[in-house]
């Protein structure tokens, strides 16, 4: 594993950025691009299990709270907690001073 499974800080970035421009984003079709690369990152990155079915909910709840819905601040706070699961700790990014 290149990074011991577990996911970067350049990852979540992206994986932050690209969930942000999904929901933001005016309808489906044009959210389409940032959904499809994290489920591309859903099923390709070398990260822990758990880190893994986070980033799969998170994918769901993207495609669901993306383009005009309905109880889009209920979806929009699903997308926060799993990114809030997601954030690499301080452990994490290991001995870095």
């Amino acid at each position: 594993m290149r990074n011991g499974g577990r996911l970067t800080g350049e990852e979540f970035e992206e994986i932050k950025m690209l969930a942000d421009k999904a929901v933001s984003a005016n309808n489906k079709k044009l959210a389409e691009p940032f959904r499809n690369r994290l489920d591309f990152m859903q099923r390709t990155l070398d990260i822990e299990p758990y880190k893994r079915n986070v980033l799969a909910e998170l994918v769901s709840y993207v495609s669901a709270a993306s383009g005009q819905v309905r109880d889009k601040e209920h979806w929009m706070g699903a997308v926060n907690q799993s990114l809030f699961k997601l954030e690499p700790s301080s452990e994490d990014m290991g001995d870095i001073k």
